[in-house]
């Protein structure tokens, strides 16, 4: 078996900043607390990083290789909505990638976008003896819960229909049901900002709009506190949070980011064919040190897995 860590990270606009220039010294600030060096970062946000031949994302993947001490390849991915799509950087050393759609290739279905198809390089010794995974890296639609869970359908082909491992995740924009998830104060945000990541009960109140996460994990039950009717995926978060019940589930958004309080939207999702091979005591929420600006409005997260 072979230990994969797994970093996901929204690196706020990819680090452009208003000049249009490209700031990574805050992106190798984010990773310099992490103990154990990514194998696989999923990444939000790469903000043009087409441009220029791609100056960015290459400069991206030498600067985590200059604050981590290993080789990253960068393959940037595809977002209907703007020229911010996600991207995968990975450690060639460790990982062969053997699929990832051109964004711009016109075969593509848009479920086969966004996702990777790995082998672990020390697994086997010629191609057909490696071991493989799948994982998935997206950003989804932070305005409308209707076009969330319209990306949430198509990305569950890839839970308990699907034979091999997957781990993925992203900045799906969304929180799950469950009061031991992270809460949020609605009466706290503007009616506008209300509607992005919230819904309207039929009291009249307003609560999260858990409906894409619940599609892909399940609906949360109060009285058995299991999850039902999801499509196969299980939060990494949750999983930890089950191992150590004494680890309050933190949120993924720093402080004054969202009014009322910040959630857990930035998701490390596990189908079942991964979950046997998921470290959940390896799951952590990258609190920046406050005496220093955050580097991004979300903070990082890490997990491992042992493949």
């Amino acid at each position: 078996m072979t230990r994969i860590d797994i970093a996901l990270f929204n690196y706020e606009n990819g680090g452009r900043t208003p000049d249009g220039r490209y700031d990574f010294t805050r992106l190798q600030y984010a990773f310099a607390d992490v103990t154990a060096v990514p194998a696989l970062i999923l990444f939000c946000e790469a903000k043009h990083y087409r441009d220029n031949a791609g100056m960015a994302k290459y400069a991206a993947a030498e600067a985590l290789s200059d604050e981590l001490g290993v080789p990253y390849v960068v393959e940037l991915g595809w977002m209907r909505r703007g020229p911010m799509p996600p991207a995968i950087f990975y450690n060639p050393d460790l990982l062969v990638l053997r699929r990832w759609w051109n964004p711009d290739d016109p075969a593509a279905f848009d479920d086969q976008r966004n996702v990777a198809r790995f082998a672990i390089r020390d697994s086997g010794r010629v191609r057909d003896e490696r071991r493989e995974f799948l994982t998935f890296v997206h950003h989804f639609e932070p305005l409308s819960g209707d076009t969330r869970l319209e990306q949430a359908r198509r990305l569950s082909r890839y839970g308990a229909t699907e034979t091999l491992p997957v781990i993925g995740g992203g900045d799906l924009n969304a929180t799950a049901s469950g009061d031991h998830f992270p809460q949020r104060d609605w009466a706290a945000a503007a009616v506008h900002h209300r509607t992005h990541k919230g819904t309207r009960r039929p009291d009249g109140t307003w609560g999260p709009d858990t409906r894409a996460l619940d599609h892909l994990i399940g609906r949360w039950d109060d009285t058995t506190r299991q999850r039902t009717d999801g499509c196969g995926l299980h939060a990494v978060a949750e999983m930890a949070w089950r191992a150590d019940p004494t680890r309050p589930i933190t949120p993924t958004v720093n402080p004054a980011i969202d009014a009322g309080g910040g959630l857990l939207i930035d998701w490390l999702l596990a189908n079942d064919a991964m979950t046997p091979h998921v470290l959940p005591d390896t799951y952590h929420v990258h609190i920046p040190d406050p005496r220093y600006p955050p580097p991004s409005d979300h903070r990082l997260v890490t997990a491992a897995i042992d493949l």
